[in-house]
């Protein structure tokens, strides 16, 4: 918490910075808020910014909410195999399928606008993904698995009583489901769609590979493009102050998301002994609703990812079709530098070995400090826990470069180093551990504890015979996803790249931006091949725990 603190408070401290910034030229004024809100380029770019935001978490609820409730609350089968597809778009990083949608709907390069330009003869193509909207369509479908983890538990536990009762007053299906059973997810709805709306105004992955090429810039990119100019020295006066801004929004909608949380108390109506979920008979719309999840994945997923492992093997960018095939070689493998992927992988492995036992230490430390204890910091490590969540990762990214570079240098002279990036890392998912780990603390009740205690047992002990083995599945679930979500993270990766520290997905971002879309695609793929165990490691952790 204080290093975040740190870290926001360096971020502004610069937004009122003018002249180069860590020299005796620097001066402190408002010209920073004057430039940046005088300037009608960054009135588009929050334009682009709000557009991409709607449009991402629109889409993410429109395909995510009916596969949670098709899943929970129907009798469709096989429930399994919803969750594992929906799991492995979680875990897919979004920039492979950010360029899988370029290789498929770029208005110049993509396959399906070039075929297009041939059959009808047109000069230029006529699906252009290349803007707010069409970023924040693919944003939505990378999104959507989340919208259906935080809606499915929801609709799990909702009692069906109060609808049974609805149609036995004669209500058809539509009518109940718009007057009762979406009444009562409400909150959870609202939940989530104020969570992927925070999301989508501070995402960088696709907004970077679809939009930075033809210069259509969100929040993120034009933070990025400022601090990391092609010529020139870097400004970070004015993305300090459009960041602050930002951080000021993010806190908003996330005091308004904990509140609705807290609001979704009156909207309990699960019983205790006695109550029983049914779901309904779905009959002969199963294929409706199988072609509907199948749909989604196809397009959503899997064919960005196939178009993806396409162009790995070819020399040039060219539409598939069987005169493709004749040229397929390992010409981007071969002509890869090995010694730079593989530190890319070194660095890589070693923070899914670092990051995720140290964010276990921590969260479970906090977790039982908030939960065991009375004491009344315990608020106070509950709200800096959740704290990073409030703050948008290119912000953060920015402030710990700041902050290493020109605060810290001269005695922790971490900048550039793997280092910062395993402290950023994990301050960016202590949020995730601190609540796994609070909802098991509070399942495992304390007589146990107390029982330990008579028994002659000290705390540590007791926490070491009682509480780490009930809470083992728990933190084996974490341990694997912040494993994943560390491996499959650029953004942090490219605010904070340089030779020493460089990761696989900023190796990809890198080669992308260089102009070497099949090289990028080529080091995809070794990505796709090393996620595919710890992809099924953490299905079967998904599939136990159902989210």
């Amino acid at each position: 918490m204080v290093i975040l603190i740190a870290i926001v408070v360096v971020f502004v401290y610069i937004s009122f910075q003018t002249g180069v910034i860590g020299t005796d030229d620097a001066e402190f004024s408002y010209d920073n808020y004057k430039d940046l809100f005088g300037d009608e380029f960054v009135f588009e770019v929050l334009e682009n910014t709000l557009i991409f935001a709607i449009v991402t978490t629109i889409v993410s609820l429109f395909v995510g909410l009916p596969i949670a409730w098709i899943t929970e609350r129907t009798t469709i089968r096989p429930k399994a195999l919803i969750y594992a597809m929906m799991t492995i778009g979680l875990l897919v990083p979004p920039v492979f399928v950010g360029m899988g949608w370029t290789f498929i709907a770029h208005e110049r390069i993509g396959f399906i606008n070039k075929m297009l330009m041939a059959v009808f003869d047109l000069n230029s193509g006529p699906i252009n993904i290349e803007n707010p909207a069409g970023m924040g369509l693919i944003e939505g479908l990378t999104l959507a698995p989340l919208a259906f983890v935080l809606s499915v538990q929801v609709f799990r536990t909702m009692n069906p009583a109060l609808e049974e009762a609805a149609q036995t007053s004669g209500l058809t299906f539509k009518r109940t489901l718009m007057r009762v059973t979406l009444p009562l997810a409400r909150p959870a709805i609202l939940a989530a769609l104020i969570y992927i709306f925070v999301i989508g105004l501070a995402t960088f992955d696709i907004p970077a590979v679809i939009g930075l090429s033809s210069n259509i810039y969100v929040f993120s990119t034009y933070v990025y493009s400022e601090a990391f100019p092609p010529d020139g020295l870097p400004e970070y006066g004015i993305p300090a102050a459009l960041g602050t801004a930002m951080i000021l929004v993010a806190l908003l909608l996330t005091v308004w998301y904990v509140q609705m949380l807290r609001t979704s108390e009156k909207y309990q109506v699960v019983t205790g002994k006695g109550y029983k979920a049914t779901q309904i008979y779905i009959g002969k719309w199963a294929p409706a609703c199988w072609s509907f999840i199948c749909i989604y994945f196809f397009i959503g997923l899997l064919l960005p990812i196939l178009l993806v492992c396409f162009m790995a093997f070819l020399p040039y960018i060219t539409p598939p079709s069987l005169e493709a095939l004749k040229i397929f070689s390992l010409v981007n493998f071969e002509q890869m530098n090995w010694e730079y992927v593989g530190r890319g992988i070194k660095n890589t492995v070693l923070l899914m070995l670092i990051v995720p036992p140290v964010i276990l230490l921590v969260a479970f430390c906090v977790s039982w400090l908030v939960v065991r204890t009375k004491t009344k910091a315990r608020y106070a490590l509950e709200f800096g826990a959740f704290l990073p969540h409030t703050v948008p990762k290119v912000v953060m990214s920015l402030g710990a470069l700041l902050l290493s570079l020109y605060i810290v240098n001269d005695y922790l002279p971490i900048y550039g180093t793997i280092t910062l990036l395993i402290v950023v890392y994990v301050i960016c998912w202590i949020p995730f551990g601190t609540r796994a780990l609070n909802s098991s603390m509070i399942q495992i009740h304390k007589e146990l504890e107390e029982a330990a205690y008579t028994s002659g047992l000290t705390m540590v002990r007791a926490i070491r015979k009682i509480m780490l083995p009930l809470l083992r599945p728990t933190m084996l679930s974490v341990w694997i996803w912040t494993g994943l979500l560390v491996y499959r993270e650029m953004t942090i990766a490219v605010f904070l790249i340089s030779q020493d520290n460089v990761t696989l997905p900023a190796i990809v971002w890198g080669r992308w931006t260089m102009g070497s879309p099949n090289v990028a695609a080529a080091i995809t793929v070794l990505m796709m091949l090393a996620l595919l165990p710890l992809m099924v490691l953490g299905w079967r952790f998904a599939r136990k725990s159902r989210f």
